[in-house]
């Protein structure tokens, strides 16, 4: 079944896409309609700026550097503190087909740089030309196959496994209230996700969560390998074991 990215339609954003229930097979992506901001009890800040061309020089790396954009204004207070602003630079890549991502269409494609803020407020990029090979994971605090996947990352993690140098950077998206482990600045640290994360920011206009929708997201959790050239390397969807895991970054990672 074709899925669709992450959608606003009226007061729900939907991940439409075929639905997962928490019995699902545990290699499988979590694709179940993600509940969504109301447009009711509206803040009123200024209009978000969600997206900017491409830089003609590589962006700087400073943390004054922080997203040309600001919180969508009709986000109800309930989201404050978990959605923040998300610039992007470059194209958005198409929509992952296929989850194994062994016939991507973005492979080899430039990455678009992402551009948004932590929890706290602190300046957060997926900028794999300024900060080497990168693996950008899409994360939901709901989703069943992300709570079993960040602890196999955690392994790797503490046992050194992970490429020299390679920078992985967490996405937390398709943020609900009414789902379990919200909110999820608190989840990620409930998880041990000691990695950079950028709190996904909503395009009101769009309809759409802004770094998933840029970086095609279908399903979670969802991986982007990017190398230091700028270029996807790979791109998959749906949990793995962490050897699998490794590989799958090793077969595609430029030695």
């Amino acid at each position: 079944m074709r899925s669709r990215p992450l959608r606003l339609a009226g007061v729900v954003i939907v991940l439409a896409l075929a639905a997962c229930g928490d019995d699902d097979d545990s290699t499988s992506a979590t694709t179940q309609p993600a509940p969504a901001p109301s447009t009711t009890d509206a803040r009123t800040e200024p209009s978000p700026t969600t997206a900017a061309p491409a830089p003609t020089e590589p962006p700087a790396t400073s943390d004054g550097d922080a997203p040309n954009a600001t919180v969508a204004p009709d986000l109800p207070d309930t989201y404050e503190g978990e959605l923040g602003p998300v610039e992007v630079r470059g194209d958005s890549l198409a929509e992952l087909e296929d989850k194994t991502g062994e016939n991507d269409p973005a492979r080899g494609m430039t990455a678009p740089v992402i551009i948004g803020q932590d929890f706290d407020g602190n300046t957060v990029r997926i900028d794999a030309v300024s900060e080497g090979p990168t693996l950008a994971v899409f994360l939901a605090h709901w989703c069943p196959h992300c709570n079993r996947e960040v602890p196999r990352i955690n392994e790797l993690r503490d046992d050194g496994s992970f490429p020299e140098g390679l920078s992985i950077v967490g996405v937390s998206t398709g943020v609900s209230p009414d789902r379990p482990n919200w909110p999820p600045s608190e989840w990620f640290t409930d998880m041990d996700w000691t990695y950079p994360v950028i709190a996904d920011g909503v395009d009101m206009q769009r309809e759409t969560f802004i770094a998933a929708d840029a970086y095609g997201l279908t399903a979670f959790p969802f991986m982007v390998l990017i190398g230091d050239d700028g270029t996807v390397l790979a791109r998959w969807s749906g949990e793995m074991e962490k050897d699998d895991l490794l590989q799958k970054i090793e077969d595609n990672l430029p030695q």
